[in-house]
């Protein structure tokens, strides 16, 4: 089964930080899974675990120094984060920048997205919160994916291309212009990309209003439902997502032995959060949906990726969620 959103848990520390957070934070995209494949692919006699996005970025980089700029070329579509669906079917490169902006949380609780206009040019900044080594990996594979995505919707390189970033400069540092053109600057204040401001208006050639009207309805609940999973409930989603993605069945009893809780307590801290275990599952089940959706499964299918016995079964509850949630 493929696994979407996998990645558990990273305590990051800010670059310059006396102190490492103790918020959990989470990326929820195919990040992981497809640095998991490639790794995978080079070392077949391996296994590695999925523990640490630092921890596979090390390894990947152990093969390909240059890692964070070439990851992106192994995504496929199916790994395609629903941000970027959204953004081949924006009505332009500007819009698709501000759907980026909106709804970058919910790809990844380290990464913030800030598009400002600097006179003729537009600023993307990247904020990564996250140990140095890992904000460079990061920022390289998210600039990539930014560039390669807009490019591929808009059909044509987008013009006056640079960017800056506060990593020191690269041994593969020639290898940016293929994305970034040459005027690329090192040790930087911040990790910054610059377009023309005429970039705004080019045309996706893929633009669906309607798609882009459901697609950004549904982020926008899930935006709702991240800002109300947090704490406890927060952890408890993300071993719910491991667990449907894993094909196990998801359990209150689960949860808690991975977290190590007992159920009593578990539930209790729950509630204490205005919630049951139920609504946490149907909240992971209904923000999975949508990926599935864009993958092309049918209703069976996204059923038994869901952990239920039947698509009748799969259809009552997405009522239930449409209800809870809409």
């Amino acid at each position: 089964m493929r696994e979407m959103d996998n990645n558990p848990p990273e305590t990051a520390k800010r670059p310059g930080s006396a102190a490492t957070s103790n918020t959990l934070r989470v990326h929820r995209g195919a990040l992981g899974q497809v640095l998991q494949r490639y790794l995978s692919q080079q070392r077949p006699q391996q296994e590695y675990s999925l523990a640490r996005l630092e921890n596979l970025w090390q390894q990947a980089a152990e093969l390909d120094p240059a890692i964070g700029l070439h990851l992106f070329a192994e995504f496929t579509p199916a790994d395609w984060h629903v941000l970027l669906h959204l953004a081949q079917v924006s009505s332009n490169v500007g819009e698709a920048l501000q759907h980026w902006q909106r709804y970058a949380r919910l790809a990844s609780d380290m990464e913030q997205v800030r598009v400002t206009h600097e006179g003729e040019r537009i600023a993307i900044d990247l904020v990564i919160d996250a140990p140095s080594e890992l904000e460079r990996y990061l920022v390289e594979h998210y600039s990539v994916m930014a560039t390669s995505v807009l490019r591929e919707g808009a059909g044509i390189a987008l013009s006056a291309m640079s960017g800056e970033f506060r990593h020191a400069r690269p041994a593969y540092h020639t290898q940016y212009a293929q994305w970034f053109g040459p005027s690329v600057r090192f040790n930087a204040a911040h990790n910054r990309l610059y377009l023309d401001t005429a970039c705004l208006t080019l045309p996706m050639r893929q633009h669906h209003p309607v798609l882009v009207e459901l697609l950004r309805e549904g982020l926008d609940r899930r935006m709702a439902r991240l800002q109300h999973l947090n704490g406890w409930a927060a952890q408890v989603a993300t071993q719910v997502r491991q667990d449907l993605q894993q094909q196990r069945p998801p359990s209150l009893e689960a949860a808690a032995d991975a977290l190590h809780q007992s159920p009593r307590t578990l539930r209790r801290r729950l509630q204490e959060q205005g919630l049951g275990f139920r609504e946490v599952l149907d909240s992971v089940r209904s923000e999975l949906e949508q990926s599935l959706q864009l993958q092309s499964m049918n209703s069976s299918q996204i059923a038994e990726q869901l952990g239920y016995a039947d698509s009748a079964a799969y259809l009552h509850a997405r009522k239930r969620w449409q209800t809870s949630t809409g």
